[in-house]
């Protein structure tokens, strides 16, 4: 591994905490950049790899100064990006997504650095096209509908859209640098041993929220129908940095996914394996409809990247099991999940 630094957004988040423990358990050093008051979190947690991990706060992705973060770095995955749930307005959703994603590929392409991997999202390509759907698919959504839009959801796909299309644009104009976007669905599995959630609220839970609703009897959760684990993800964004060169593989846009599930599917499958909880499962679930077949074109995952996905069902269990230590340690603290 390099004895410089990747720098990694995001990662005292979901997908980004996973990154972090791949890369430092690989033997590289990290610097993550978090938020203010999260990095001494971050260092406990992986106290025994000392000095190969380091940390840098930054607020403001949109108009802050990363100066200081590409000291000894080879490069940047960008983790970081705000959930449904967190979205304030359709405004400030595409000015942190398109302007934070740019600030930060712009100031380390001028410090020198020429290796990116970068989160987008399976709902930037165009899911009505007819399968199979490749990565040349893009979503039609526009600025527009985004901003006459008041669902989170529709905000979300179009921050995800339009900062990924932001992003190829600035490849464009700097054809020397080595960009890899992956394109996955919402992640579930495990949370990453630096992962803290011990105010027992939705957001915090991220994408493993949708399995969380599915473990009440009123639960109405719609966790796919594309799915793939959070590790999977990150293992992605972390082999594209060693991929082979636009030159030789063409553009990396990949997409991820491991499966086709319906909340059917979920619940079934947490009745059958972890049958203590079958009596509080969602009773909307079992009736719900099946998954469609899978209309992604997932080669260029195998071909650029050689990887092979974990089985959902491995995911879906691993998820459940750290919800139910989550609640354990709820139950300790004496706080209510909200």
């Amino acid at each position: 591994m390099s004895s410089k630094f990747v720098l990694v957004t995001g990662g005292t988040g979901f997908m980004g905490g996973h990154i972090v423990h791949q890369l430092l358990a690989g033997g590289q050093r990290v610097r993550a950049i978090v938020r203010s008051g999260k990095g001494d979190q971050l260092k406990e947690t992986y106290a025994q790899y000392g000095d190969k991990l380091d940390t840098a706060v930054v607020d403001d992705f949109v108009s802050g100064d990363f100066t200081h973060t590409f000291k000894d770095v080879d490069a940047v995955i960008h983790a970081a990006a705000p959930m449904p749930t967190h979205i304030k307005s359709a405004e400030d959703a595409l000015k942190t997504a398109i302007d934070g994603t740019l600030n930060i590929f712009k100031q380390a392409e001028k410090a020198g650095i020429r290796n990116f991997a970068y989160t987008s999202s399976v709902v930037a390509l165009n899911l009505e096209d007819p399968a199979p759907i490749t990565d040349q698919s893009w979503n039609p959504i526009t600025k527009d509908i985004a901003l006459q839009s008041k669902e989170p959801f529709v905000i979300y796909i179009a921050e995800k859209t339009l900062a990924e299309k932001a992003v190829w644009e600035f490849v464009d104009k700097h054809p020397h640098v080595e960009m890899m976007t992956v394109n996955p669905p919402f992640f579930y599995g495990p949370y990453a041993p630096s992962y803290r959630n011990d105010d027992a609220s939705k957001g915090s839970l991220s994408t493993n929220g949708f399995i969380y609703s599915l473990l009440t009897p009123n639960g109405t959760g719609a966790p796919g129908p594309y799915a793939i684990d959070v590790r999977d993800v990150a293992k992605a964004l972390i082999l594209g940095l060693k991929a082979p060169p636009t030159s030789q593989v063409g553009r990396k846009r990949i997409i991820l996914s491991s499966a086709c599930i319906s909340a059917k599917d979920v619940v079934e499958l947490i009745a059958s394996e972890r049958p203590e909880l079958k009596g509080r499962l969602s009773k909307a679930a079992f009736d719900a409809p099946p998954a469609p077949k899978s209309a992604l074109d997932l080669s260029r995952a195998k071909e650029v990247l050689g990887l092979e996905f974990r089985d959902w069902k491995e995911t879906i269990l691993a998820a459940v099991d750290d919800l139910i230590k989550f609640e354990g340690i709820w139950k300790a603290k004496g706080v209510t999940f909200a």
